[in-house]
């Protein structure tokens, strides 16, 4: 079995850059104030700011896998339910961040409407009420014309820019949610690079 370091942080092992975890047991892994079944419950804020780092760390690594470590050996249930929780957890992550990603572009798109509208308003305002040729009607006229054009500086912000980072973060948690877990026993859990 070759292994390797990435950085200091994560292992390489045969190929897969591993991202672990190293827990007491497994109920350490769930949020204790989360009522819900092992299976459906939100993970522990820490773990899962962990992984999600990790794996914005390792975004170009192709063969990700995240190893449980164990002091005792778990049996298949256990197994299943953690794979599953870590699973189930960044699926619905995924699945909430791309909710919020549509709620975001349909607010841009409306504001961008409304943008719109308030602009032609003020062009109106410009072109046929502020029109004498005394200062304050060359400033009122400006002054709607400018108001007008920032009316449009939000739309343009969410639909140009705001979404980027919304959708990467749904790329992410869909990319944790569909990652191998693996279970291992404390005993491997020993720095297999350290010197025998």
């Amino acid at each position: 079995m070759k292994q390797t370091r990435l950085g200091n942080l994560y292992r390489n092992e045969d190929g897969w850059n591993l991202v672990e975890l190293k827990i007491r047991e497994p109920a350490q892994l769930w949020n204790s104030m989360d009522p819900s079944p092992f299976r459906e419950r939100d993970l522990d804020p820490q773990a899962a700011a962990w992984l999600v780092e990790a794996l914005r760390e390792l975004r170009e690594q192709q063969k990700v896998k995240i190893i449980v470590h164990l002091p005792e050996l778990a049996d298949e249930k256990t197994a299943a339910d953690i794979r599953d929780a870590i699973s189930n957890y960044f699926h619905y992550r995924a699945t909430a961040a791309r909710a919020a990603l549509r709620e975001l572009l349909r607010l841009g798109r409306t504001s961008l409407i409304i943008g719109l509208l308030f602009l032609a308003l003020c062009t109106f305002l410009g072109m046929f009420v502020f029109t004498g040729y005394s200062i304050w009607q060359r400033l009122l006229h400006e002054g709607v014309l400018i108001m007008g054009w920032v009316a449009l500086w939000r739309p343009l912000e969410i639909l140009l820019y705001d979404w980027w980072p919304v959708l990467s973060e749904r790329r992410l948690y869909q990319r944790i949610s569909a990652l191998p877990v693996e279970i291992r026993h404390r005993c491997q859990a020993a720095d297999p690079l350290a010197p025998a």
